[in-house]
């Protein structure tokens, strides 16, 4: 959208008409407010369009190449609205708003006596009534269009950006990431898996001058004026290179729906091939082209959430965009997944009536489990699977000394903190003593949410400022204040004024610079989030990390990134928090902590999940001096946190991780599959590399071209579970496998794992060249 408010715009417009030798009493007459602002303007000389170009959104260069190809296009006998000059014989001038910013405003002669000749909004609902004759004409103009395109080429001092299959179908398009406006991971992964097959199918075509040059990019009926039976096309906003083909595709996808779509189609190629003719085989990606154009449009609206337009994006193309995709991907390579019986249809009725039909649930065909034992599940049917997965059962499912120890408890008394109770003094104890020194406190919890909106608040007391930093990519809760901080999910709370993010280097990108060149870049974004929060007024309260980065796709990180990120944040009077829900209680193997493996000291420590082995457990670990700090002003209770049952549950996990030696037992286990991972990936093609640390493992998965491939994790995590193994996937594109099974599977087990992720990886990226 527009940077500027409607009045802002017309007080510039105003400042703008003396650079044209446009009189100052001219009428102005608002006419579109969104990308753009354009205003007619009327004088003694006759009537303008005047555009002021959305602020920062375009160079120098790239206004001019737009106007001055425009004025190349109308001397070439196109019928396109005349570039008027300013008056110092540029094709477009800067003017400066009420903050000194320049702003781009260019200026074109009206077109008299003219209408569009269609609206998409119509188009897409079935109502435009043109005719055949009209899509003829169409068709003959962007003919006629990449006629005269072919035969300019690229004018001097070309400057712009093209609709290539980065544009289209990458990491970045052009006009926004399209699997953002996904609501769910399941959508999002077929959209990920459309863009790649839109990418092989574009790749196939090539770049040849027979499907390839500069073209108008926003070919739609609304941007085609109709005056007394002629056509003129306008808005060449978003022009740059890219396949002809694109052009015809952003008329048919507003129209695909419509009643009358193939007889539309049928004429708009006939006109179009009576000037430039359509080169065998070059026709077949016309329908990857028309979905990505629908799919560019997801883009835009993901970026624009709060516009009009967006909220018709979302409601009414997202849904037939997602139908297209699944069309042009077709089925699966491999078996459909099998139907669920009647048994678990009816369950996951029940649950929709309940909690209902949001709540996300694993793989394309739920699994129903019934009882688990170590680091197996049991389903419904009494097929076992092997957990390589879940981490909330730290110690093994149903472990029986966890289990009988908060049953004992249960059947003794269990009571909260504002009675004495030794159980809970006694389990604090041995769980600090697992931490170095200084972290010798501890604040009970329920889970990691309560634990992390905890420590964000004794940060700001502590601080006495409210600004956060979080990686771009994360997760640490679903409480309001974790929620606006969330940036590695989706959620409907506003992200935080308070909040900033930075990017985690990770050294295994190929598409990243070099070791130094990443570790400078990285340590000047937190510099200037830090700068940001203090500019605003909120201050450096804290860091909020986890010390492996899973949810970011376990990066490997520069050397001296994590010191010199700690030392910066220390430097600004913030506090380090380590979210050690994931990492934690010797998940990394020889240590108790993440923190501890990476190598910083934070001055609080974050806790969950594994704790209770599955018994509702969290915490706070921190400092004497922070304790005495924020609990001398704040009474901090909470009913269920720090039972003797909790504790009686967090003993037994702490006894069987000491007396199984599963500390030491999972670093040997760690090396071992790292090993094998990265043997592996020598010899996958696919693999870009293997990551990870002790029992928390996986692969980072590419394409052909090196680009991340999150449609080849989903199918190699349900190829997993169709082989009864449980895995997942992570990482900021989807493309990182996650492999973190309870600390209690064996070596045989987690061979099991790697010989049929092994297997299935070759499977899969045979069959996919087939799968489109």
């Amino acid at each position: 959208m527009s940077n500027l408010s409607r009045e802002d715009a017309l007080a510039l417009a105003r400042r703008a008409l003396d650079s044209f030798g446009i009189s100052a009493s001219a009428d102005i007459e608002f006419v579109k407010h969104r990308e753009n602002v354009v205003f007619r303007v009327s004088d003694a000389g006759g009537s303008y369009a005047l555009r002021i170009h959305r602020l920062g959104h375009r160079s120098d260069a790239e206004v001019h190449t737009e106007n001055a190809y425009m004025a190349a296009l109308g001397t070439a006998g196109l019928p396109v609205p005349e570039v008027v000059p300013s008056l110092d014989g540029r094709l477009f001038a800067v003017v400066p708003d009420e903050q000194g910013r320049g702003h781009h405003v260019d200026v074109q002669r009206w077109v008299e006596d003219s209408v569009p000749l269609g609206d998409a909004a119509e188009a897409w609902a079935g109502k435009d009534g043109l005719s055949a004759e009209a899509f003829e004409q169409l068709g003959e103009l962007c003919g006629r269009l990449h006629t005269t395109v072919r035969d300019l080429g690229r004018i001097p001092g070309y400057s712009r950006q093209a609709w290539d299959a980065d544009g289209l179908a990458g990491q970045d398009p052009l006009w926004g990431d399209p699997r953002r406006l996904a609501e769910t991971e399941k959508d999002r992964a077929t959209i990920a898996e459309a863009l790649a097959g839109i990418r092989r199918t574009l790749k196939d075509l090539g770049t040849g001058p027979d499907v390839y040059g500069v073209i108008h990019a926003d070919f739609t009926p609304e941007n085609v004026l109709t005056s007394q039976g002629r056509l003129t096309l306008i808005d060449f906003d978003d022009f740059g290179e890219g396949w002809w083909l694109f052009d015809l595709a952003t008329v048919l996808f507003w129209y695909h729906r419509h009643p009358r779509a193939n007889e539309y189609r049928e004429a708009l190629l006939q006109g179009y091939e009576r000037h430039a003719k359509i080169p065998e085989g070059a026709a077949e990606a016309l329908n990857a082209l028309v979905l990505a154009r629908g799919l560019t449009y997801l883009g835009w609206a993901a970026d624009r959430p709060g516009d009009e337009t967006s909220a018709f994006l979302r409601a009414e193309v997202l849904p037939v965009v997602l139908d297209l995709c699944r069309g042009f991907i077709g089925p699966a390579p491999s078996a459909a997944p099998a139907p669920l019986p009647d048994r678990d249809r009816q369950l996951l009725a029940r649950r929709a009536k309940t909690i209902g039909p949001y709540s996300p649930l694993f793989y394309d065909r739920p699994r129903h489990f019934v009882s688990g034992d170590g680091v197996w599940l049991t389903d419904a049917d009494g097929q076992r699977y092997l957990d390589a997965y879940n981490n909330v059962p730290h110690v093994g499912h149903a472990n029986p000394r966890v289990a009988d120890a908060v049953c004992a408890q249960l059947n003794t008394y269990n009571v909260h903190t504002r009675y004495l109770s030794e159980p809970v003094v006694d389990y604090a104890e041995q769980l600090l003593a697992t931490f170095d020194a200084p972290l010798d406190r501890v604040y009970f919890t329920n889970s990691g949410s309560e634990a992390n909106e905890l420590a964000l608040r004794i940060a700001r007391h502590r601080t006495g400022r409210s600004g956060v930093i979080v990686t771009d990519h994360s997760y640490h809760g679903n409480t309001i204040a974790l929620a606006s901080l969330t940036t590695g999910l989706t959620v409907s709370e506003p992200f935080g004024q308070h909040v900033r993010t930075i990017n985690i280097p990770d050294l295994d990108d190929p598409r990243r610079a070099d070791p130094g060149e990443q570790l400078a870049a990285a340590f000047a974004e937190i510099d200037q989030a830090i700068a940001s929060l203090e500019k605003d007024g909120h201050g450096l309260a804290a860091l909020l990390i986890e010390p492996a980065f899973s949810t970011e796709g376990l990066p490997r990180l520069p050397e001296g990134y994590l010191p010199g990120l700690v030392e910066r944040i220390r430097a600004a009077g913030g506090l380090v928090i380590a979210d050690e829900v994931q990492a934690g209680l010797g998940r990394l193997g020889d240590v108790w902590w993440g923190h501890q493996a990476t190598g910083i000291s934070p001055d609080m420590v974050t806790l969950g999940k594994p704790l209770g082995n599955g018994y509702p457990l969290g915490g706070v670990v921190t400092t004497q001096a922070v304790l005495e700090d924020f609990s001398s002003a704040n009474m901090y209770f909470n009913t269920f946190a720090g039972t003797p049952a909790a504790a009686a549950a967090g003993k037994a996990v702490l006894d069987e991780l000491k007396d199984r030696d599963l500390l030491a037992r999972t670093g040997g286990l760690g090396r071992h599959v790292a090993g094998r991972l990265r043997e592996l990936a020598a010899r996958q093609p696919r693999v870009a590399a293997a990551k990870g640390r002790g029992l928390f493992f996986g692969l980072a998965l590419v394409d052909e071209d090196g680009n991340p491939d999150s449609p080849l994790a989903k199918r190699l995590v349900e190829a997993l579970v169709r082989e009864r193994i449980l895995i997942s996937r992570i990482g900021p594109n989807d493309n990182v496998l996650k492999i973190r099974p309870p600390l209690v599977i064996e070596r045989d087990e987690l061979d099991h794992v790697i010989d049929t992720l092994d297997s299935a990886l070759a499977a899969e990226t045979r069959t996919v060249g087939t799968h489109q």
